[in-house]
């Protein structure tokens, strides 16, 4: 079966076709909005231009950071980074070279397969490309940490604000990917991590990475400083793989080596490291969210509304966050509830339909469980109930 994403794929008119002089200006103002760290600019820039999609998942994360206001932490400000010089293009900087030095790299060593399946379906290789580039975790992870992207962004291109917290994200340099056990949640917002390649355990800051991976809990990653009680943190959300994988790269002298030769013996595929969900706040994948907030049984509805381009991500977390009100969520699952509380659109609907006169101690017993900002997001909700009664 092929694996192009695009098989087939004619020729349809591109964003650029469809822009005007104006509207790039737009863009290229809400770029430098955004490497200056202010959120909302960019977010009010972003959305005055027709051709963007206003449902693109960087439109989202915009929504999100903007409606979170200035006073981010400082790993915040530190993913929001990396993620920007992943999305750097810009051709006369350094980091915009480096991006196409990653972009080529991973193509050809471990995506090569991609572009073989498209040229066979007669599909737009320019299509495969964009793919990776936009939801290729080994990408990403060649790009910020192997070639030094992170550290290249903020020395050439972040300003204001965003340089100014750039502190935590240089901390990040020199972490090494390697396989992880994830164990359970524990008291105070913490996760418990066994390192496969010291062979011991660990406390992390739990951002909620265990709701990603299923019963098996084997995940690759790097972990790196939190800036939150001396705590380390894993720099996006961990990728899921089989236990003798996450072994295997944790023992390896040469993780990226030990990588491509798995993919070859066919222990993994290229698509086990596509994924669409970019987090920033949180280590729970939109996905996942919509899988813990719905029903079973509704889930193959829900998720073909979604596809279809319903916004079901943020019913799902008021659904989550509905539970947490009526008791029905383990204390263990706090980090899906800091998540859930991260959504707008599910914070705003708890606004106004899960305020009630008695449950402030319940909203102000979740905060204690979680990190900022979702604690903040969770006491106002515990303040507005005091206030109603």
């Amino acid at each position: 079966m092929s694996r192009n994403p695009t098989p087939g794929f004619r020729r349809r008119p591109r964003v650029a076709d469809r822009m005007t002089a104006a509207h790039f200006d737009l863009v290229q103002q809400s770029l430098a909005a955004e490497r200056s760290g202010d959120a909302a600019r960019a977010l009010e820039l972003h959305a005055a231009v027709p051709a963007l999609n206003l449902r693109s998942r960087h439109h989202v994360l915009l929504t999100q950071l903007a409606s979170l206001g200035e006073e981010l932490p400082d790993r915040v400000w530190a993913r929001w980074i990396a993620y920007q010089a992943v999305r750097c293009e810009d051709p006369d900087t350094e980091t915009g070279t480096i991006q196409r030095l990653a972009l080529k790299y991973v193509m050809e060593t471990f995506h090569d397969d991609q572009l073989a399946d498209c040229h066979a379906d007669g599909g737009d290789p320019i299509k495969v490309v964009a793919w990776v580039a936009s939801e290729s975790w080994l990408f990403h992870q060649v790009l910020v940490h192997e070639l030094g992207g992170l550290e290249r962004f903020v020395d050439e291109l972040a300003t204001g604000r965003l340089a100014e917290h750039s502190t935590l994200a240089r901390s990040w340099e020199g972490a090494r990917l390697s396989g992880y056990l994830l164990g359970p949640s524990l008291p105070g917002g913490r996760l418990r991590v066994e390192d496969l390649a010291a062979d011991t355990w660990t406390e992390v800051l739990d951002l909620g990475a265990r709701a990603n991976t299923g019963a098996g809990g084997w995940v690759l990653g790097r972990l790196v400083p939190s800036g939150v009680d001396n705590l380390l943190m894993f720099d996006t959300p961990p990728i899921a793989v089989p236990e003798d994988v996450a072994r295997d790269v944790a023992a390896a002298s040469e993780p990226w080596l030990r990588m491509k030769e798995i993919l070859d013996e066919g222990r993994l595929v290229e698509r086990d490291f596509m994924r669409a969900d970019h987090e920033l706040v949180t280590d729970v994948l939109s996905i996942e969210l919509l899988r813990i907030g719905t029903a079973p049984a509704d889930l193959e509805r829900v998720t073909a509304q979604l596809r279809a381009g319903r916004d079901e991500i943020p019913r799902a977390a008021f659904r989550v966050l509905r539970r947490a009100a009526e008791g029905a969520v383990h204390e263990s699952d706090a980090a899906q509830v800091a998540a859930a509380i991260l959504q707008p659109g599910a914070r705003a609907d708890a606004r106004r339909m899960l305020v009630r006169e008695g449950r402030y101690d319940v909203w102000a017993r979740w905060a204690a469980l979680v990190h900022e900002p979702a604690r903040s997001l969770l006491l106002d909700l515990a303040d507005a109930s005091r206030a109603v009664g």
